[in-house]
């Protein structure tokens, strides 16, 4: 049996600019692809699509698809540059509600090997591992056997590596890259003579970045923690100062978590039923008192469940300010001699 097969070469058109932006948002260590999901093993699928028009009806197509494995430069402010490796490793394909089936394809030679593949009633999903192209191992056919369009949307698979560490002591901004992703296929055209046709789109990244982080605490005591008491006419008071010094990256600042079903008092050493109560005060902090006098939570303080903003100054990357504990004016009468002492906890995080 003789037969021809016509291979139309560089068959390509483009109607109209095709592009389609992945949207990713990065604070601090955490990456956020706002408008893509997970695929797994690294990679993302973009939810939104790129849209192909006045494609040829076909009975009978094959998709097909070119590896991409590039170097993208991401531009923020000032011109400042991130490169990330991006790889697209797969394409899905989708006819929407054309009424689709499949067929085993023969025709490997046309690419370096199979591509692995799923199809559903809607769409095909092809999967290149390793070689340079490939095509897919089964032609979706028309169930009518009327011409339609093949498919009308492409949502690409892709992993971009390193992103982190290619941010990594970049300013705050948005950083935007694009690389150009191949999309082939083949088709069957009205004279059923087999050809295949290149498009392609601008898959583009923007990402946010805020690098919001937090690597350092040190938190140092006055006096070791003491209160040295200091005598009145008749009263006593005391307090000592507790400097804390935070390093990072921050936009709004370092929160505080305090107990809010704490009891803030100081406890004799031998009559436990003796108590002091105390306060704690931020001198920076949106909330300056924390724990008033009589050692209970201020209410816009357990309003916020006990977190505490000690917000950022004109430095980003450092934070430091003092939390005081003490107490004052205790009638010699309130205090019975002898020693006291008290902890209470305190949780610091970018975010609770």
């Amino acid at each position: 049996m003789r037969y021809l097969i016509l291979f139309v070469l560089s068959l390509t058109f483009s109607t109209s600019s095709y592009a389609l932006t992945v949207n990713i948002s990065v604070k601090g260590q955490n990456v956020r692809y706002e408008n893509s999901r997970d695929w797994g093993r690294g990679y993302y699928v973009a939810t939104t699509s790129e849209i192909f028009s006045s494609l040829e009806p076909t009975k009978k197509w094959i998709p097909a698809m070119q590896r991409v494995n590039k170097n993208v430069t991401l531009i923020g402010p000032s011109s400042e540059q991130a490169t990330v490796q991006v790889l697209v490793q797969g394409l899905e394909y989708d006819w929407g509600s054309l009424s689709n089936s499949t067929a085993v394809n023969d025709k490997l030679g046309l690419e370096s090997g199979y591509c692995s593949n799923s199809t559903t009633s809607s769409m095909t999903t092809i999967l290149n591992n390793s070689m340079s192209s490939c095509i897919s191992s089964a032609a979706i056919i028309t169930k009518s056997g009327a011409e339609n369009i093949p498919f009308y949307f492409v949502r690409p698979i892709f992993e971009i590596k390193e992103l982190l560490t290619a941010l990594k002591g970049k300013p705050e901004g948005v950083y935007v890259g694009n690389l150009t992703v191949p999309v082939r296929y083949y088709f069957y055209n009205s004279m059923s003579i087999l050809t295949y046709r290149n498009l392609s789109f601008n898959l583009t990244f923007q990402v946010n970045y805020i690098p919001e982080m937090f690597t350092s605490l040190v938190v140092t005591p006055e006096n070791g923690g003491v209160m040295p008491p200091q005598y009145g006419s008749g009263t006593v008071k005391g307090e000592t100062r507790f400097n804390i010094e935070t390093v990072g990256y921050f936009n709004t600042g370092i929160k505080m978590k305090f107990d809010t079903s704490k009891d803030y008092s100081l406890t004799h050493a031998s009559q436990t039923d003796k108590k002091i109560p105390y306060y704690v005060h931020c001198d920076t902090c949106d909330d300056k008192v924390i724990v008033d006098e009589k050692g209970k939570m201020t209410t816009s303080v357990l309003n916020s469940a006990g977190v505490v903003l000690a917000p950022v100054g004109s430095d980003k990357t450092r934070i430091n300010y003092n939390l005081t504990v003490g107490y004052s004016d205790k009638t010699v009468n309130e205090v019975v001699t002898g020693g006291y002492s008290g902890s209470f906890v305190v949780v610091f995080g970018l975010d609770f």
